[in-house]
């Protein structure tokens, strides 16, 4: 059996967006959700928390945890600070995710879990959200020019409806929310000093390839070339020494973990070089990306490929470039991203891979 308690903020009720559409999820797969409801909270931080908790334990006193093999705990603001002193103070082991915690949430201890966090939110600095994520080595989702409500919140001279762009950002925190809650999947930004050999232990490169396209005549056709595609020890030491390389000089290398039996496991990942290139300096070149074959199909790989457009988009980039394998349906997910054939050749790449289909994306 699974259960989901959903934790509202003072104001940020169950039926406000982040929590309604994480319980949907919960409910979609097939965890028992409950749905919290705080009345009569002070505007005082302490005194709401102490009024929150109290509340907590009447309307959860019944639950024997028993029972449970998952426990999942969905929590906003003073709710995640409410979830994480319940969870200790009654010992469950549970997953988490905190949308916007507060800083008083980290005094309690926080088990394992994904946070997400706008750089506008007035409840807690990112400095110090990035210090405390850090600490209790919690995956930190960092969202630009975001408030407390993980939306924009434009003065009134500039606004413009930014209802579609809140739309976006809420489809984007749910896709990483469906992940987690349905797969145990979460996502962060790679540092140098962790990628080795053991690092990809439980990575599953193997590709079965039965068909790809392939350039005659000027023009792209589909072609039976049956091989698998699979890498070597060595081809393992030569990709651990490029990521390091792509950190270094200031690049992007952003993976997928899938947290099973206490164990975190590289499941994806994608990397994006720092320097510009083309005509007019217009490209970023995305230099790698690969999700492991067991964990394929989950759309992993469209979330990778959603953080590296982000953060090429971020450092001024308005293209990104792909020496894309050619295989079929390699090519089909870079189409589903909107992938087209490159204006520019990159004649570096074109020489590596000779068959590979050379592609850009508008960012």
């Amino acid at each position: 059996m699974k259960i989901a308690i959903l934790f509202p903020g003072i104001g940020y009720h169950c039926d406000k967006p982040l929590l309604y559409y994480s319980g949907k999820l919960c409910t979609q797969y097939q965890y028992e959700t409950v749905k919290l409801t705080y009345t009569n909270l002070s505007r005082s931080i302490p005194e709401a928390f102490e009024q929150a908790y109290a509340q907590t334990e009447s309307s959860l006193a019944k639950i024997n945890w028993s029972e449970y093999e998952e426990i999942l705990f969905l929590s906003k603001s003073i709710g995640t600070a409410v979830a994480t002193a319940y969870a200790q103070n009654h010992n469950i082991i549970c997953r988490n995710i905190y949308y916007t915690p507060l800083a008083q949430t980290f005094d309690f201890a926080p088990q394992s879990g994904i946070v997400f966090h706008g750089t506008k939110d007035s409840w807690v600095q990112t400095t110090i959200m990035k210090d405390n994520c850090l600490t209790h080595h919690l995956p930190l989702h960092i969202i630009e020019d975001v408030n407390h409500s993980l939306e924009l919140d434009l003065p009134s001279s500039e606004r413009h409806h930014p209802i579609r762009s809140n739309v976006q950002i809420l489809e984007h925190v749910m896709a990483l929310s469906e992940a987690y809650i349905a797969h145990n999947i979460y996502y962060r930004v790679l540092c140098v000093d962790e990628i080795c050999h053991a690092l990809f232990h439980d990575f599953i490169r193997h590709q079965k390839v039965g068909k790809c396209w392939r350039r005659d005549n000027e023009k792209w056709i589909i072609k039976e070339d049956p091989f698998i595609d699979d890498w070597s020890e060595t081809d393992y030491l030569f990709l651990v020494d490029c990521l390091k390389n792509t950190i270094q000089t200031g690049g992007f290398v952003y993976a997928a973990f899938c947290n099973k039996a206490q164990k975190n496991a590289l499941k994806g990942f994608i990397s994006v070089e720092s320097n510009f290139f083309g005509s007019a300096k217009e490209y970023l070149d995305l230099s790698c990306i690969h999700v492991s074959e067991d964990m394929r199909g989950k759309g992993i790989g469209e979330i990778l490929f959603c953080a590296a457009k982000d953060w090429a988009k971020r450092k001024g980039a308005k293209k990104l470039y792909i020496s894309a394998h050619s295989a079929v349906e390699t090519q089909a997910f870079y189409q589903s991203m909107g992938c087209v054939d490159a204006l520019e050749y990159n004649q570096y790449h074109v020489a590596q891979e000779p068959y590979d289909r050379q592609l850009e994306c508008v960012l």
